[in-house]
């Protein structure tokens, strides 16, 4: 549908034209960016439309789901059998009818979502960008305009992907832990992308930093420990071993076998790659904090630090209740 060199559709035609231009583009770019996720983008949208149902812990029907999307009906069961088959989503009879099934992510299916949300919001910032990024106020009259033209009410708790009026629910929390497992997903990404073709992946540089701000340790077994007890990096014993192997290898670390003698701790050229990694990374760091001010980021660490802390110890009480 390109348009000859100098030609520009009609007013009246206008708006279709480039409304078709921006959803294809935009299609194409989440095809793309999910595909390492063995995702596509109809895929996505039935995940992330199940995701957003099921974070006050209902289940909804296919049916509902389809009309959460604004698929149709016949099209999202054949989407939803791909993402069963897959191990990413669960069918189950519906007490309430027993024509209908209803849906819940599994654990595997709630972890691909969560990167894949983080992948997606950062398309929404790109695409967004030249018109003041997504919580600027043109975008915001943006999604207005949308909502107006697909004839769907405001929405009274923020937008979702496809423009849809959620269904009937409890009201949910200010802030949850989806909230905060997106933001890690959105902020994971954004590092991988940093990182790309430094040679270093996300997870080695956090080990650097680990040695570079809280080492030497001694004993080594301590950073083993450390770097397992960080459900973030989702590294076991033999994970972590292999990961201090590796950088090791590369003359990055030294002592940092469980049963070294240790200390554990960087090299030379460990210390000037974590520079010069930190460096590079600062240099987005501060775009991306820099329009928050020093009030408001104080309070984020304070909740989160006290999060953190909350939920260590109410892990502790449940184990202890076992």
């Amino acid at each position: 549908m390109a348009q000859p060199s100098g030609a520009q559709p009609s007013d009246d035609l206008a708006t279709g034209y480039l409304l078709w231009r921006v959803t294809t583009r935009w299609r194409a770019a989440v095809d793309r960016a999910v595909a390492p996720l063995g995702l596509t983008h109809a895929q996505y949208t039935v995940l992330a439309s199940l995701y957003g149902l099921s974070r006050t812990g209902a289940q909804p029907s296919q049916r509902e789901l389809a009309d959460f999307a604004g698929l149709e009906p016949i099209f999202v069961s054949k989407l939803v059998r791909a993402l069963e088959q897959g191990g990413l989503l669960i069918r189950e009879n519906h007490p309430a009818d027993p024509r209908a099934v209803r849906l819940r992510l599994t654990d595997r299916g709630t972890d691909v979502v969560v990167r894949a949300l983080g992948v997606v919001h950062a398309l929404v910032a790109e695409l967004t960008g030249p018109i003041g990024g997504p919580a600027g106020p043109r975008n915001r009259e943006l999604v207005r305009t949308l909502r107006a033209l697909l004839r769907v009410p405001p929405s009274p708790g923020g937008t979702d992907e496809n423009g849809s009026a959620p269904m009937s629910q409890p009201t949910a929390p200010a802030l949850t832990g989806q909230d905060i497992g997106e933001a890690e997903g959105a902020l994971r990404a954004l590092l991988d992308e940093i990182l790309a073709g430094t040679g270093t992946t996300s997870t080695e540089y956090i080990a650097l930093r680990v040695l570079a701000l809280r080492g030497p340790w001694d004993p080594p077994a301590a950073l083993h420990d450390f770097l397992a007890g960080q459900r973030q990096l989702r590294l076991d014993p033999p994970d972590v071993a292999d990961l201090l192997r590796r950088l090791a290898a590369r003359g990055l670390v030294r002592g940092v076998a469980r049963d070294s003698a240790g200390p554990a701790s960087l090299t030379s050229a460990g210390a000037a790659l974590h520079t010069e990694l930190t460096a590079r990374i600062g240099a987005t760091t501060s775009r991306l904090y820099g329009d928050f001010a020093p009030g408001e980021l104080a309070t984020v660490h304070r909740v989160l630090a006290e999060l953190v802390a909350r939920a260590n110890k109410l892990r502790g009480e449940l184990g202890t209740n076992r």
